[in-house]
């Protein structure tokens, strides 16, 4: 699966925490070479030592997961936690890191 994150995006960002992680992450193609699928995130919670980012794929409410991304997450991070998604029936619906 290839994912394209721009790291002076999440790293080098006046933004907050949560603010970087939305910028990174909404809309981002990811491929596994098959097909092609869009984020659309659905929220943002920092708690604690993780960040939770609830995300649909291509907009579909039923195709959703929860990331839990350690602090301070790193693109490399985000990127392990995107190849990690499974959108089958018998897959999880929280992808921990």
């Amino acid at each position: 699966m290839s994912v394209v994150v721009d790291a002076a995006v999440l790293e080098e960002s006046p933004l907050s925490e949560v603010d970087r992680l939305f910028a990174t992450l909404d809309g981002v193609r990811i491929s596994d070479g098959k097909r092609e699928w869009s984020s659309e995130i659905q929220g943002i919670y920092a708690d604690g030592p993780y960040v939770w980012v609830q995300l649909a794929r291509d907009g579909h409410d039923a195709e959703s997961v929860i990331l839990r991304l350690p602090r301070p997450t790193t693109t490399a991070d985000i990127i392990r936690a995107l190849e990690a998604i499974r959108f089958a029936p018998d897959s999880q619906t929280v992808v921990r890191l």
